[in-house]
């Protein structure tokens, strides 16, 4: 297998490398032993500068977006001359198949294993033949709502405090939900009894918990969170308000560790069922997963629209203004030190 790492084309490699990557619910350790997680693995470039453009990596709780760039071995970063090349300095990731040397620059390392690499294959719930996405770009509008909705939380939290600003954007959820769908199903004082129970359930215990950064179990509490009814909803609705109010503000709430484990549940989550708007819109779109439903409504939100997270969109939402956690990486910032 050695052989063929130093036979093969590096631009070989790249695409292999690509599809490696783009599992959102992967974790990785970098050479300098932090948590690395690949939300989206950004676009192969073809053109000069970096490999991938756009990647988006969750770097011990905060969420970094930048560019990537692949070599088989690290030393090939001075031998390309890229530290004195102004193309490069957005880079938040050097990728390598060996770090033969210590590069001394503001971007974090990620050794992988070739033969893991080579051999790896997209499961099937991820894969994506459409004419309207590639993988990497529906993660894009999946990770661009989830920030969006958690931006907005942020505001409201600021404002309103934990209580009332949980009410208040759990509210907002539901009054669009009601507007929408299933108006026979729930009464509007049934809707409102919900978020009136909201404000004292295990849900807001769980909330509170954040903000008091205390430890927490993640997987458990999430776990429970989807199962135990906070007043007498379905399973359907529920989890509706997780994803849309309860999550977006968890993740405002969450120290570094607790944030990534939010983060590793949405991007692993199954969804329940299939949205009917979803499968008459994209039928060839899986929707096996919360994060790939959420994708295609974002997708349909901003008018088909390209998302690029380097782009004028992210900077005029300003989530760098109001997410603590959220960097952009063609600032070039000192990722050893965040």
């Amino acid at each position: 297998m050695e052989n063929r790492v130093i036979t093969k084309k590096e631009t070989l490699i790249q695409r292999e490398i690509h599809k490696f990557i783009s599992d959102p619910s992967r974790l990785y350790t970098t050479s300098s032993n932090r948590r690395l997680q690949v939300i989206s693995p950004g676009t192969i470039n073809q053109f000069e500068g970096p490999d991938f453009k756009d990647i988006a990596i969750l770097l011990d709780g905060y969420l970094i977006i930048g560019d990537a760039e692949f070599h088989k071995k690290s030393s090939d970063w001075l031998r390309h001359n890229h530290n004195d090349d102004v193309n490069y300095r957005s880079v938040i990731l050097h990728i390598v198949l060996e770090e033969d040397k210590i590069i001394n620059n503001k971007f974090q390392t990620l050794v992988l294993n070739y033969e893991e690499v080579v051999n790896y294959d997209i499961p099937e719930q991820f894969k994506i033949n459409s004419d309207k996405f590639t993988l990497e770009e529906l993660q894009n509008y999946a990770l661009h709502r989830l920030l969006r909705k958690t931006s907005d939380a942020k505001k409201i939290l600021i404002l309103s405090g934990l209580k009332n600003g949980l009410a208040e954007f759990a509210g907002n959820y539901i009054a669009r939900y009601e507007s929408k769908r299933n108006r026979h199903k729930y009464s509007p004082e049934r809707l409102s009894n919900l978020i009136e129970s909201l404000t004292n359930s295990h849900v807001y215990s769980f909330l509170n918990s954040l903000d008091s950064q205390l430890e927490i179990n993640i997987d458990d509490t999430m776990i429970q969170i989807i199962r135990k009814p906070i007043l007498d909803e379905g399973s359907h609705l529920r989890r509706e308000l997780i994803v849309n109010s309860i999550l977006p503000i968890a993740l405002a709430l969450a120290d570094d560790t607790s944030r990534i484990n939010l983060f590793v549940w949405y991007w692993s989550t199954q969804a329940l069922n299939k949205y009917g708007l979803l499968t008459r819109k994209f039928p060839d779109l899986p929707q096996n997963f919360i994060w790939q439903q959420q994708g295609m409504l974002e997708y349909i939100r901003q008018y088909g629209s390209k998302i690029s997270f380097a782009s004028e969109l992210s900077k005029e939402y300003g989530f760098a203004e109001v997410l603590s956690f959220y960097k952009l990486g063609r600032f070039h910032l000192d990722l050893e030190n965040i």
